[in-house]
């Protein structure tokens, strides 16, 4: 057995190579056709054999060696950890190495060759001609994305479950929404999204006022108030949607809240609140009677993106996510009091948790994946650039009337300080909504402005 030297590549990503020493798990920093060099926090006197995990891209799977025959000889001894080298002459561990040095060089030299969109092309079948492909603005976006839409089927969808709400979360909405009664409000609000008038008599059991993402475009205290009493006089229930809570808003939304309790106790009636920041569970705590906690959608976190058609391989594990564990669920209720979870339609299946007393929203048919408090959009109108993002105090809302377009074929935008997808096929197949409800959810939150 060859005893001479690891003289290999270092450092190969964890992903695409584990190991284990019996049931520890060593860090592999070095790979060679002869062996491979690893790292322990602690010394080791005998080990009955080595499992070595290859990632296979072609087949998006590991494939697991066990290493019996090898010797191992300790190298150096460091303050934290010991690197030990394993040597061995095993033709299944020597092919396994030859295979993963050969795709990771051709991973290496197409990231140094080519852009993203072409090692994409590369490795997964991503179509980068059509990310040179845009649409003129979000309106004719938004044309493509619902002009094949069933209207009355999706109506039909729509009216099968418990609850309907509509989520007003910008300026532009909220004085719209005064203006004008809940009927003509939801004719106009279809018919300007590119609907028919087909869908236009559905009315909403409930609003989510407020927006989920950015701190700026939660309603002023008057505003706000004016939609909640004209909500009450619709006779239509009221969600206040809140964000993250930076330090420097603890005070003002404390008082808020206060007012809100208030009014709330006046009307002899309660509101819901969405929470997406922990903060936000303690001080709700202080009004436990008129105001009932949500988890929000920056809380109730999972892997979302366009592009995820694309990614090889299995992707059951995505459809659960920490609310599949019974005792997150919990200590959710018993020390948070939030026995409901806003959800996203998001392009694949998903495991919705409940019981008699857990319920779920579905916010569709667009999704966030990304959000900042460094408003990327606020950096391109101001200085040209979205990395030269900073701390926005005196909102103009470019985002009324700006947007940032993406590729047509990735079906995603640009808004205010968040990037979103949008699930075209929740809307063209409305027979998904029906699905989604059957499978636990009871409420329908919709948003297309």
């Amino acid at each position: 057995m060859n005893k001479n030297k690891i003289n290999g590549i270092s450092l190969i990503p964890f992903g695409l190579l584990a190991g284990f020493a019996d049931d520890k798990e060593i860090r592999l920093i070095e790979l060679a056709e002869n062996g491979f060099k690893f790292r322990l926090q602690q010394e080791i006197a005998d080990v009955g054999q080595f499992r070595i995990c290859f990632y296979n891209s072609n087949d998006s799977a590991y494939r697991e060696i066990q290493v019996k025959e090898f010797c191992i000889q300790k190298e150096q001894q460091e303050q934290f950890y010991t690197v030990y080298s394993a040597f061995t002459e095993q033709e299944d561990f020597r092919k396994e190495v030859q295979g993963l040095v050969a795709r990771y060089s051709r991973y290496i030299r197409l990231k140094t060759e080519c852009d993203d969109a072409e090692l994409a092309e590369e490795l997964t079948g991503y179509p980068a001609e059509k990310d040179e492909i845009f649409a003129e603005g979000l309106e004719q976006q938004k044309k493509e994305w619902f002009q094949d839409v069933p209207v009355n089927k999706l109506a039909e969808a729509i009216n099968r479950v418990s609850e309907v709400a509509f989520e007003l979360d910008h300026p532009e909405l909220y004085q719209a929404y005064l203006k004008e009664d809940i009927s003509a409000f939801m004719e106009n609000y279809w018919i300007q999204n590119g609907f028919s008038q087909a869908v236009s008599d559905i009315a909403p059991d409930r609003l989510y006022i407020g927006n989920q993402f950015c701190h700026l475009l939660f309603p002023e205290e008057r505003c706000l108030f004016e939609m909640m009493e004209k909500a009450q006089r619709e006779n239509i229930s009221i969600t206040l949607a809140y964000t993250y809570i930076r330090e420097d808003m603890l005070k003002t939304t404390d008082e808020l809240l206060a007012k809100v309790d208030n009014w709330c106790k006046e009307r002899q009636t309660t509101v819901e609140v969405v929470v997406n920041d922990w903060a936000m569970v303690g001080i709700l705590r202080k009004y436990p009677k008129r105001m009932t906690p949500l988890l929000g959608t920056l809380l109730n976190k999972r892997k979302k993106d366009p592009r995820m058609g694309y990614k090889k391989g299995g992707r059951i594990l995505y459809e659960q996510n920490s609310l599949n564990a019974e005792f997150y669920r919990k200590f959710l209720g018993e020390e948070c009091n939030i026995w409901r979870y806003e959800w996203e339609s998001c392009g694949y299946a998903q495991n919705f948790p409940g019981t008699l007393n857990e319920k779920n929203s579905l916010h569709f048919p667009f999704y966030q994946t990304n959000t900042s408090q460094y408003c990327p959009l606020h950096a391109i109108c101001t200085d040209g650039e979205r990395g030269k993002q900073k701390l926005v105090t005196n909102c103009p809302y470019f985002c009324e009337r700006n947007m940032v377009l993406y590729p047509k074929h990735l079906h995603m935008t640009g808004r205010y300080n968040s990037l979103f997808g949008v699930d075209t096929e929740v809307l063209k197949h409305p027979e998904k909504l029906e699905a989604y409800v059957t499978s636990g959810i009871d409420r329908l939150v919709l948003g297309l402005s």
